[in-house]
């Protein structure tokens, strides 16, 4: 047949790898063929878009925030002088009533204190009258003297000065005793000294009450004091009166109620700080004072309310407020540049609190803060940024300048001034 030669050839065990490598040599052939023709793709880089904001360095009023209980700067517990019972007592000495100075809060049963004010009247009178006895003799003495024995000078006892005296001191103890006694008398109505507020009443009517008893407790309306603790590390930061040197100017501070936060606000001053640290906490007490604190503020600033305080502080000419969450371990922050690239940078604060930290040197004015967290940023890094509380840069618009930037309704985090 005419292809027997076509079945021996598929007999022999040289046909399979024969044909394999054939099959290899064409495959070969045709990829060399194509190869001029393919195009290298170079790898696609993946550009990440971030938020940032705009640093700038402005003047800025370093804030020390506080926090105290309003107390009276002038608070009386009132006792009892006398003896007797209380025979009337002022509709308006009850706890939270208000009074004048003068006012009669407590009046006491004063009958035995006005016998009292007779009876030394009438040992006056009868001093004076004795004394008058005295001097009268002691005049009759003298003149019937130079008449009987002319020029001789009559002793002392002759003249009757022991007598006279002996009168004028009990005179003078009669009249010091009726001063104490009409004391006494005015002590039976308890009269308040200030205008002020009362705390608590402890009698009432029909008691007896005795020298010492409380009778209640008040206060003046007129200033109230806030007891401030001052971390030490806030001290340097404000320029507290100084105690040794009899230094009395004033701080400005601002006063919020914390129980009703936005309600009202009141004016405060820092008059003086103490003169002992406490031991304890190691903070140092600054007194704040309120003046008038039941009719301004927007409302009563009422003893024993608590209240957050913001001192004003230091001024810095040129600070620029990072906030917190933009600082990466170690006092680093990213920035991006020109080329919108990353680039790491150290700072050193010079005050931190719990939402920004301060720095007066190593960032400069317009340079961009890197705030979104990335998980391996490195330098050099390029990527797509988006300014936060600005609207978005046209290429061929130019870079608004620092006035500008602040005359911008938008609010900028972390650029603000105080």
């Amino acid at each position: 047949m005419s292809f027997s030669w076509v079945n021996r050839l598929l007999r022999t065990r040289f046909f399979l790898p024969s044909l394999i490598v054939l099959a290899g040599v064409a495959v070969a052939y045709g990829l060399s063929l194509t190869s001029s023709s393919t195009v290298t793709q170079e790898p696609v880089v993946q550009i990440i878009s971030v938020d940032a904001i705009r640093l700038i360095n402005l003047p800025l009023t370093m804030t020390v925030e506080t926090q105290g209980e309003v107390v009276a700067k002038t608070r009386t517990s009132l006792v009892a002088e006398v003896s007797g019972v209380v025979t009337s007592i002022d509709e308006r000495f009850v706890a939270g009533g208000t009074f004048s100075a003068g006012d009669v809060l407590v009046t006491i049963d004063d009958r035995n204190y006005l016998a009292e004010v007779q009876k030394s009247r009438a040992s006056v009178a009868t001093s004076n009258l004795k004394l008058a006895e005295q001097e009268g003799l002691a005049a009759y003495v003298a003149t019937e003297w130079q008449r009987s024995r002319g020029g001789a000078q009559p002793s002392d006892l002759a003249l009757r000065k022991p007598q006279i005296n002996e009168a004028k001191a009990n005179l003078a103890f009669s009249e010091a005793d009726l001063i104490r006694k009409q004391g006494d008398l005015q002590r039976t109505r308890l009269q308040a000294p200030y205008d002020g507020l009362v705390e608590a009443r402890n009698v009432d009517i029909g008691q007896y009450v005795t020298p010492g008893t409380p009778i209640g407790v008040i206060f003046a309306m007129d200033v109230v004091e806030v007891r401030l603790p001052i971390p030490l590390h806030d001290v340097e930061f404000l320029d507290l009166p100084d105690v040794t040197n009899n230094d009395t100017h004033t701080i400005a501070a601002r006063l919020d109620s914390i129980v009703l936060p936005g309600r009202a606000s009141w004016e405060a001053e820092i008059v003086r700080v103490e003169a002992v640290m406490d031991r304890r906490n190691r903070v140092l007490y600054a007194i704040a004072q309120v003046r008038d604190p039941y009719t301004t503020g927007g409302a009563p600033l009422r003893v024993g309310n608590y209240v957050k305080a913001s001192i004003a502080g230091r001024q810095f000419d040129a600070m620029a407020r990072i906030p917190r969450s933009a600082v990466r371990p170690g006092n680093k922050i990213w920035i991006i540049d020109s080329d919108s690239r990353l680039t790491q940078r150290h700072i050193q604060s010079v005050r931190a609190d719990e939402d920004f930290v301060y720095v007066d040197s190593g960032v400069d004015d317009g340079e961009l803060l890197l705030m979104t967290p990335l998980d391996n940023p490195l330098p050099g890094m390029q990527v797509n940024y988006t300014l936060l509380g600005e609207e978005p840069l046209l290429e061929e618009e130019p870079l608004l300048d620092k006035e500008a930037l602040l005359n911008k309704e938008a609010r900028v985090t972390g650029l603000n001034n105080d």
